[in-house]
């Protein structure tokens, strides 16, 4: 048969004969296309190794459909410079077998995460690590990564069908993980590219009461430090809750009052200038000044404070009560019959959502909440424009967590403290 350059109108193009008919690819010798009386399409690379009195040997790359003309000559391309360097491609599959056993799910999502994920992903990282760890490690193991399809990621998607959200946040972990190694050639095709992003979870709405946030406040005292600090500083700032963690003191400038999210620790990858109220500066003095290290490390001193789904159990141990002894005071001034309260669970990403709902209702608009918050998506700026950018809605943001600590400074000071806690604010004043 004439060569032509393999191409997917070219192809479709071909009827079946009456016995195996080769097409060869133009672009790339040894690259061609073998058609079945059967109607069976396969891409094949022909090769000799040791020039023309050796023996034709004949690979198969894969079938027409699975895999488009460009996957398939790529491959031809890296199956021919294999034959230019010597190495008969026989011969490498048995070795890519070799390490393509080493190298299962399991292991590769540490190459991963420490080739990519930690570096491209900001502070969301060791979450989408975690939801890898917990979710997919376990339904894949150690299958070597090109022996995953999509029915493997369908079964580890359909696990999490309860869990819309997390569902969605395992697909996007995975998705990445993939294309990344479709870019590193340690897969010659995505499982993911046929699969559709699950719908994910509706919105969240939840918005915690006054009596709610001050039984959190209340609670917060009750745990050991530094988590009752976390807690507090998680209010008070409405900060992620891996950024407040991770708070060190020299992103502080005690002057000034000032706390600079770095790039890197920031979700949307852009620094983050949070001023700080008297409230938030109250807690750094209790906790007590220091020119380096980690504001609420573990115990360890090394690390951020973790374990929050321990910290967030314990939290609402304590406020229960704190919250039933509110509704019955409530009721006992109402001359109404006391009744058991009606638990509503929670998040601590709900904090953030009451800070701002609460400051629209104080009169700041949806523009300078954004900021408070950092969900600014500008584009990136460097130099002076940077440096503007950092700065920009500065006083707005200012006035606007001040109006949020003295909102919360009201919410505290009409329920009493424990009486080895002295208030806050007023210690700072």
């Amino acid at each position: 048969m004439p060569e032509r350059k393999l191409t997917k109108r070219n192809i479709d193009d071909i009827e079946p004969a009456q016995r195996d008919e080769f097409y060869w690819d133009d672009e790339v010798p040894g690259f061609g296309l073998k058609v079945t009386p059967a109607g069976s399409f396969v891409f094949v690379f022909q090769y000799r190794m040791g020039g023309r009195g050796t023996k034709t040997k004949r690979w198969t790359i894969g079938r027409y459909g699975p895999l488009t003309p460009e996957q398939a000559r790529k491959e031809a391309k890296r199956l021919s410079a294999l034959v230019s360097q010597g190495t008969d491609p026989v011969a490498d599959k048995q070795e890519r077998a070799r390490v393509e056993r080493t190298k299962g799910f399991a292991a590769y999502v540490e190459t991963f995460a420490g080739g990519y994920l930690e570096s491209e992903w900001g502070s969301s990282w060791k979450q989408a690590k975690g939801n890898l760890d917990r979710h997919v490690v376990p339904i894949l193991g150690d299958r070597a990564l090109p022996a995953i399809g999509a029915e493997h990621i369908n079964e580890v998607l359909d696990a999490l069908r309860s869990r819309p959200g997390l569902q969605r946040s395992v697909w996007a972990v995975l998705s990445s993980l993939f294309r990344w190694a479709e870019s590193r050639d340690d897969i010659l095709r995505s499982p993911m590219a046929k699969i559709k992003p699950p719908a994910g979870a509706k919105a969240r709405k939840r918005v915690l009461s006054p009596d709610e946030l001050t039984a959190v406040w209340r609670a917060s005292y009750q745990l050991d430090d530094p988590r009752g600090a976390l807690v507090r500083l998680l209010i008070i700032t409405l900060q992620r809750r891996s950024e407040v963690a991770g708070m060190a003191w020299a992103e502080i400038d005690k002057q000034t009052g000032r706390w600079t999210i770095p790039a890197e620790r920031s979700k949307n990858r852009h620094e983050h200038l949070v001023p700080l109220p008297a409230l938030a500066l109250a807690e750094l003095d209790a906790i007590g000044w220091r020119t380096k290290g980690l504001v609420l490390p573990c115990s360890t001193g090394k690390t951020p404070v973790s374990n929050f789904s321990d910290t967030k159990a314990a939290l609402d141990e304590a406020m229960r009560p704190i919250l039933q002894e509110l509704a019955d005071n409530q009721a006992d001034e109402n001359g109404e019959e006391r009744s058991e309260i009606e638990w509503k669970p929670w998040r601590f990403h709900d904090l953030r959502r009451t800070g701002t709902t609460n400051l629209q209702a104080l009169g700041f608009p949806i523009e300078v909440t954004e900021r408070v918050i950092n969900h600014h998506q500008g584009g990136e700026a460097s130099g002076i424009r940077g440096i503007y950018n950092l700065y920009e809605y500065l006083n707005e943001k200012t006035n606007a967590l001040n109006a949020w600590s003295a909102r919360l400074d009201s919410l505290i000071k009409k329920v009493p403290m424990p009486s080895n806690v002295v208030q806050l604010a007023s210690a700072r004043a």
